[in-house]
């Protein structure tokens, strides 16, 4: 696969993606709904920038015309930021028309950023047992974690339907090395002094470098057929 759709691609964790691929050889369409369109982005991404809004299906469907693959990163990243409605709406939208627009242009793969908050973050109620596994999915407490669950169900039956391998990665807190946003490791030594300041995610994060590893050695790994089961999860006492 070479010519590789990122949407999302202004984001902090999408110039990361989207630098990683070009380095690797690929070919890169770098999309978002803001960010300087054109060539005027070649300076800050390396290829031009080709804005889009992917709630509106015709234009997913362009977005991806032409490409082999997707890394799909474009939603709105975290709860809080937007009124719960307009977050759970906007998402569940963009990756429908996403997963939906693959399945029409026939792509070998989609490689989509979910999160970790199916899991049951934030941890403002304890987890029922630690450490957390799939088998504590699904578990939303926000319309945020909510537009991910309902965005993996999505995933499983259109993958099912056009037989396209889905990849869903359940990113966690994403830290970018110091210099290119500033907060995420310059912010950590203050944990250090309170160890619960933490708890809400279980001490965890991602660096935004092997988040870019991950997505582009997830466009060709080779992966089993998941289940398409509607039964319930395990249980553990």
């Amino acid at each position: 696969m070479s010519r590789i759709v990122v949407t999302g691609a202004n984001g902090k964790t999408g110039r990361v993606v989207v630098a990683d691929l070009l380095a690797h050889g690929h070919d890169v369409v770098a999309t978002d709904a803001v960010g300087r369109a054109g060539h005027l982005s070649i300076a800050e991404l390396g290829v031009p920038m080709l804005i889009a809004d992917l709630t509106e299906y015709g234009q997913a469907v362009e977005v991806l015309q032409g490409a082999d693959a997707v890394v799909h990163l474009a939603n709105i990243p975290a709860p809080g930021m937007y009124p719960p409605a307009v977050t759970f709406n906007r998402n569940s939208a963009m990756n429908a028309n996403v997963f939906l627009a693959a399945q029409a242009v026939g792509l070998g793969r989609v490689v989509w950023s979910s999160s970790e908050t199916t899991l049951g973050l934030p941890f403002d109620t304890p987890p029922r047992y630690a450490p957390v596994d799939e088998a504590h999915f699904p578990y939303p407490t926000t319309t945020y974690a909510l537009s991910k669950v309902v965005g993996e169900t999505l995933a499983r039956e259109i993958s099912g339907w056009s037989g396209i391998p889905f990849v869903g990665l359940r990113l966690s807190n994403v830290h970018t090395v110091d210099g290119s946003q500033p907060g995420d490791y310059a912010a950590v030594p203050g944990y250090w002094s309170d160890p619960h300041a933490r708890k809400w995610n279980l001490w965890g994060y991602v660096d935004a470098r092997d988040v870019a590893a991950a997505c582009r050695l997830a466009l060709d790994a080779p992966i089993e057929e998941h289940s398409r089961s509607s039964s319930p999860p395990p249980t553990r006492s």
